[in-house]
């Protein structure tokens, strides 16, 4: 596929992409507006907090800063505690999602700490290009023995769902960590919920993955290519009212979504 010019792209402040970047573009394209064209900047949502605590608290036992599970557990209530304020979420869904902490986190302790390479980083940033469009992104738990390097991505969810927005951030995890490091890289989704926390079975090495994000690419060129302006994209890309997500959105998105849409 012919390479993309970088300064439709650079117009509008998007380099480099991620790979929530390129998700959004394909999965939700009005939040794609409101995120990364308007630069609203929406408040956390509390299951948001929850997952970053609970991997805080992971990433120190795996430092070996906390070994103890009961420490662990105690430092991801205080992530939670000291960072859930910043949600516009209701007193009763703050404590639905800290109730989830505990049982979340003893099935991830052990199923991580299985693990048998050494522990290498948390949120390592790795770098790469796709049809010449510079991607920058940050891996969960990256693990290396002398044969391969492992990075272990991990999901935190009340259900076991497969997501293909999820495969195409590995995909492009292991094309960048491989130009990075002169050794195997496997690339793993870890979903864990309340009762279940396991690894979930996808092809990475599936070309289709990296293809439909190239294809997805110069679509998003090709549509910003046409606008001079935030206001230009907004009257082409506009929201579906009939998309579940909105049934969910925070207040400060529905009246993002009223200022740029007026509806």
């Amino acid at each position: 596929m012919p390479s993309i010019n970088k300064k439709i792209f650079q117009k509008f402040n998007l380099l480099p992409f991620s790979p929530s970047r390129i998700n959004s573009w394909i999965e939700d394209k009005s939040n794609f507006v409101l995120h990364y064209i308007y630069k609203y900047d929406f408040a956390p949502s509390c299951a948001m907090i929850r997952g970053n605590a609970i991997e805080y608290g992971i990433s120190l036992n795996l430092k070996r800063k906390s070994k103890r599970f009961d420490t662990v557990l105690k430092k991801a209530y205080q992530y939670y505690d000291d960072n859930v304020y910043f949600s516009l979420e209701n007193d009763e869904d703050k404590k639905k999602q800290r109730d989830l902490i505990q049982p979340i986190i003893e099935l991830l302790f052990d199923k991580i700490n299985k693990t048998n390479s050494a522990y290498l980083s948390y949120q390592m940033n790795v770098q790469t290009e796709i049809s010449d469009i510079p991607f920058s992104g940050y891996t969960d738990f990256t693990f290396e023995n002398d044969e391969e390097m492992t990075v272990i991505d991990v999901k935190t969810t009340t259900k076991f769902q497969l997501r293909d927005g999820h495969i195409k951030q590995q995909a492009i995890y292991k094309k960048a960590l491989q130009e990075k490091f002169d050794k195997k890289v496997d690339v793993k989704l870890l979903y864990c919920t309340p009762k279940r926390c396991d690894f979930a079975e996808f092809d990475v090495d599936d070309p289709v993955h990296l293809q439909t994000i190239e294809l997805n690419l110069k679509n998003c060129a090709d549509v910003l290519n046409k606008c001079r302006s935030a206001d230009d994209v907004s009257t082409i890309l506009i929201p579906d009212l009939n998309d579940w997500r909105w049934k969910y959105a925070s207040d400060d998105k529905l009246k993002a979504r009223s200022e740029i849409w007026g509806i």
